[in-house]
């Protein structure tokens, strides 16, 4: 729930995901405070040595590269600041937020990484709570839909949409059909987060994992998204679609490839049946959905295209004035992940996440051809996390300026756990 609070602090309001995550990370402090050990998690530790130095410069890179080029550049402030135009680069309120959250990500991602080192951690209940918050997040939505289409269902938006550091944009249509939040600022941020869960819940599908729940939250997801006519969402499901069949056909996996088929099939199917009883009993609806997919088609001629290009556009360009090594971490906002990413942490701070990614995919490539015809709970996990941190990465390289969300952070720290646990046991069986 990123537009809504449960404490709100002057300016500053506390979302309702990092509530229980901030309880979290005191029973486990708590525990190494008296003197609980977790001897297994430093071969996760050391794995993970590329991404602690991405942050690490990340934060010092916010208290140093302002001083550094103080008024020699001109930034996009952070939204918090609520100004409409570039202004001079300094220290300002934006590094500390963004360092706060950043702190608070990084360790949410060690705590969870230390409680999964227990013999009894099930990372499964994480995942499956994962599932849950964005079955939650829909549901939300088609109320949200609900209300806008038949006004006499109340929503309470003062609950929904209470947090004062965010602008929410809950009023957007697209031509005759309103656009849905959820409990996200604006659609686009709520597709983002939806395509995560749908490029997981698919690929478990195809894969034969999960049960009644992930096959719920795929439709659930998928209806949820195209109600947020998000153009962002739009590309990042042909993308994933494309990947998917090139996947198929490049592995040679038949079984797989039946499956893609199969279920491609049945989507074109239930469309066309929809599309054949709306034209027949409501052919209203399928004007409104012309008149969607037009205005879906047409927004790279709106004014916020254009704010948002500029917006990049400055971003590489502050990448450059600054040498390469950008303004610090949340000196300058952007639209999209790659120019934020080059115009705050710059090329240091870059080659650190490709250290880090390379050596992350080159982990699951080598324990997944492994275990390639294994249905572990192991191999489970690997699959249904990284496919859902590669959807969410999709979109925001598409548009979106940051992943600095907890349930990432927990997503990626069950991948972790999970890739160490799969390889511990590859290493028990070869030795036996």
């Amino acid at each position: 729930m990123q537009a809504s609070a449960v404490l709100v602090l002057g300016g500053l309001g506390l979302q309702p995901s990092m509530a229980p995550g901030m309880m979290f990370i005191a029973f486990m402090g708590l525990q190494l405070a008296l003197g609980i050990t977790f001897p297994g998690a430093m071969r996760q530790i050391k794995f993970c040595a590329p991404l602690f130095f991405a942050f690490s410069w990340a934060l010092l890179g916010s208290i140093l590269l302002p001083r550094l080029f103080e008024g020699k550049v001109l930034v996009w402030p952070q939204k918090l600041d609520e100004i409409a135009t570039r202004i001079p680069l300094s220290p300002q309120r934006g590094n500390m937020t963004q360092d706060a959250y950043l702190v608070l990500d990084l360790v949410m991602f060690v705590m969870t990484v230390l409680f999964l080192t227990r013999r009894e951690a099930d990372p499964r209940r994480l995942y499956q709570a994962y599932l849950i918050g964005a079955m939650l997040a829909c549901m939300v939505g088609f109320w949200e839909m609900a209300h806008r289409l038949i006004g006499s269902i109340p929503f309470p938006k003062t609950l929904f949409y209470s947090n004062p550091g965010w602008a929410v944009l809950d009023t957007q249509m697209s031509g005759p059909v309103p656009r849905i939040n959820s409990t996200f600022t604006e659609p686009a941020a709520c597709a983002t987060f939806l395509i995560g869960t749908l490029y997981s819940t698919v690929w478990s599908t195809l894969r034969g994992y999960g049960g009644w729940l992930t096959r719920l939250m795929l439709v659930m997801s998928t209806l949820c998204l195209l109600m947020t006519t998000s153009t962002t969402g739009y590309i990042a499901m042909l993308v994933g679609l494309m990947l998917l069949v090139i996947y198929a056909i490049v592995s040679r996996k038949r079984q797989l490839f039946r499956r893609l088929m199969l279920f491609i099939g049945a989507g074109v199917l239930c469309m066309g049946l929809t599309t054949l009883a709306l034209a027949a009993f409501a052919p209203d609806v399928i004007k409104g959905a012309a008149a969607v997919i037009l205005e879906t088609q047409e927004k790279k001629q709106s004014v916020s295209y254009e704010e948002r290009t500029q917006k990049d556009t400055d971003s590489y360009q502050l990448a450059l004035e600054t040498y390469g090594l950008g303004t610090g971490w949340g000196s300058n906002r952007s639209s999209s992940l790659l120019p934020g990413f080059l115009s705050t942490i710059g090329v240091v701070g870059i080659l650190g996440l490709v250290v880090w990614n390379g050596r992350l995919f080159a982990t699951i490539f080598r324990t997944l051809k492994v275990a390639a015809n294994e249905q572990s709970l192991d191999a489970w996990m690997i699959e249904a996390t990284v496919t859902a941190l590669l959807g969410r990465t999709m979109a925001t390289l598409i548009s979106g300026p940051v992943l600095g969300t907890m349930d990432f952070y927990v997503l990626l720290a069950v991948l972790v756990s999970s890739l160490m646990r799969a390889q511990a046991r590859k290493g028990k069986t070869g030795r036996a």
